[in-house]
């Protein structure tokens, strides 16, 4: 029990309650001594007085110290609780009446005078020539010796002082009273105080019991969270329990955010591997093919296997560069150049570069846009090679006889853009992946000349213009649509020029490839 918190505060709580009750008793003990001092003093304050004034020693009213011891023994008879001292002007004892030896030799006459002073404050303490160190209360007077000189008659009070306290606590009921009272109120407060400490210990023992199961599963599983209702009471127990459960949270949530991480870069580096081991295998195969049977190969031959080599080369030129434009992207320094420019004259210039490979290829690419221009806030070369990579990615997967339209959609505070096409559609499962890196669906696995980062890099840059990206698709359609801010129309728009075969607008804003896979 003494290992737990609880049981230490417990433990606390006596010893306080002992200390107090130590404390009251000998406070107590003084304070109840003092006052019958001072009440016993009070009363006997004239008793010597009137010894001296009702002439119990002699007719005359002085004494002769040498009759003195029989009249003390005497008087010791009839009132046992007194002893009696005969003292002269210095303090020196003459005559006693103590049954015990004397370790003094004389009194103190300072206690003597103060209490003589009639305006002093009681219980005045002297000294008791039977003790050493002991001092006790008095009753004393002046008294007249037979010879003519002055002394002292001196009562000490024996019952009246130095009792102890258990004999104090003997011969007072109210005393006892007291202490029954203040003992059964400690006691009382103690019971109190232990069942207020468990309540509030029990709270903070769940929270207790929830943060070890979370440490024994390794902070990999989330802990009950039961005890957030507790958030209703205001305390230090009910914040640590809410901050707990929002720490556990987090760090499960960034926990599975790393691990999330760690597969994904695991698979970037599979896919990468892959991606760039293809084209570097035919390219090499080729080369060496030419090495090795030059002399023997036709011209023709000769063509075929450089052409070959050729659109590995570009493949691995295309992939290289797209991976380092992603990177780019990525990092901390990336930002866009943003400015007012003409949403449609862009789509359309771009639409245009692609009609001849679309034409080719049997598909229908078209443009919807309002008959007022859109004039929208962004970076036009980034926003560029989104279309780019967009109409690129419908087009390979659009079928001989299908279609691919543009469409600007203006909204209140923004303009959506979408591109539609007729191919196979996205399977429900491949859906929410479309965007990430290297991901290419099953249909697309094996005819894809793209390594899967067209979508990926177009995200990237949407994501930098704080746009919001959306994809519907199903058999035989398929929409994926971005939007852009609005700006006032009387904002001064950024004259668009097509970009040119090589470079173009993309290179000349940002230093990136111009081409990108469709992914």
């Amino acid at each position: 029990m003494l290992k737990t918190l609880y049981g230490k505060l417990v433990v606390v709580l006596v010893g306080f309650a002992v200390i107090m009750a130590a404390t009251f008793l000998a406070v107590a003990h003084f304070s109840f001594r003092a006052r019958v001092q001072e009440t016993n003093q009070k009363v006997y304050r004239t008793y010597a007085q009137r010894l001296v004034s009702e002439r119990i020693f002699s007719e005359s009213g002085s004494i002769d110290p040498a009759t003195a011891k029989s009249v003390f023994d005497r008087m010791r008879v009839i009132n046992p609780r007194i002893d009696i001292y005969l003292l002269d002007r210095e303090g020196r004892i003459i005559v006693s009446s103590g049954r015990n030896a004397l370790l003094r030799q004389s009194v103190d006459l300072e206690p003597v005078r103060r209490f003589l002073d009639e305006d002093s404050d009681l219980p005045i303490l002297g000294d008791d020539p039977s003790g050493d160190t002991v001092r006790r209360v008095f009753s004393v007077a002046p008294i007249s010796f037979t010879d003519g000189t002055q002394g002292y008659l001196y009562f000490i009070l024996l019952s009246l002082s130095g009792e102890t306290l258990a004999q104090q606590i003997r011969n007072s009921y109210a005393l006892r009273e007291s202490i029954w009272t203040i003992v059964g109120g400690l006691l009382l407060a103690l019971v109190a105080s232990a069942l207020i400490v468990k309540y509030m210990m029990q709270r903070l023992r769940r929270l207790t019991i929830v943060m070890d199961k979370f440490r024994q599963s390794g902070f990999a599983a989330q802990p009950d969270q039961a005890d957030a209702r507790l958030a209703a009471y205001e305390d230090e127990v009910a914040y640590l329990t809410e901050t707990f459960n929002e720490m556990a949270e987090r760090m499960l949530s960034q926990m599975q955010t790393l691990r999330h991480t760690d597969n994904n870069r695991r698979e970037l580096l599979a896919n990468i591997s892959h991606d760039l081991r293809t084209p570097l295998t035919s390219l090499q195969g080729h080369l060496e093919t030419l090495q090795l049977k030059g002399d023997r190969l036709t011209s023709d031959e000769k063509r075929s296997y450089l052409e070959i080599a050729l659109r590995q080369s570009e493949r691995l030129n295309r992939l290289v560069g797209e991976l380092f434009e992603l990177a780019k992207l990525d990092s901390e320094q990336a930002s866009i150049l943003s400015e007012p420019f003409v949403l449609d004259d862009l789509v359309q210039d771009v639409t245009q570069e692609f009609s001849l490979a679309a034409s080719n290829k049997q598909v229908s690419l078209a443009t919807d846009h309002p008959a007022e221009p859109s004039l929208v806030m962004g970076d036009i070369g980034l926003i560029e090679r989104v279309l780019r990579n967009l109409i690129e990615n419908s087009l390979h997967y659009t079928p001989a006889g299908g279609e691919i339209a543009v469409k600007i959609v203006p909204e209140r505070e923004h303009v959506r853009v979408q591109v539609t096409d007729t191919g196979c559609g996205i399977k429900p499962e491949d859906l929410p992946r479309i965007f990430d890196r290297f991901y290419r669906g099953e249909k697309s696995r094996s005819d894809s000349p793209g390594a899967g980062l067209g979508l990926a890099i177009a995200r990237r840059i949407l994501e930098l213009h704080a746009a919001e990206v959306t994809v519907a698709s199903e058999p035989g359609a398929t929409t994926i649509g971005f939007t852009l801010r609005r700006t006032d129309a009387a904002a001064e728009p950024q004259p668009y020029s097509p970009a040119p075969a090589v470079g173009g607008a993309t290179r000349a804003r940002t230093g990136m490839p111009q081409r990108a896979g469709a992914g």
